[in-house]
């Protein structure tokens, strides 16, 4: 798992690439608590090149969600893989998130 992070104006841009799972799960919580405790700006997660997420996955976005919520900040997801997608239908968390097609769509309901 490849975590890319910048700051695009007053949004912080992650990139998730590969498997978000209980191997990779210490890295991504570690940095999605780091985020998610400043709660200085809205996260968006880029999954484009997000092959594979599982239940661990999940839980760490969704405690940073919780969060964020907390200080009136959002994470919300953009370019998900069919995969991906499904999971997040069959879970229910589609409802939880705010989910854009693609980066610039999800930028602009940011701004």
């Amino acid at each position: 798992m490849e975590i890319k992070h910048t700051k695009n104006g007053q949004v912080h841009l992650v990139e998730l690439e590969g498997r978000l799972d209980a191997l990779n799960n210490a890295k991504a919580e570690s940095f999605f608590n780091q985020l998610s405790d400043d709660a200085d700006l809205n996260i968006l997660v880029d999954c484009e090149k997000l092959d594979f997420i599982n239940s661990s996955g999940l839980r760490i976005l969704i405690m940073s969600l919780k969060k964020l919520k907390k200080s009136d900040k959002l994470l919300i997801l953009c370019n998900l893989q069919k995969n991906i997608e499904e999971v997040f239908q069959f879970s229910g968390f589609d409802n939880l998130f705010k989910i854009f097609g693609s980066k610039q769509e999800a930028l602009n309901a940011l701004s």
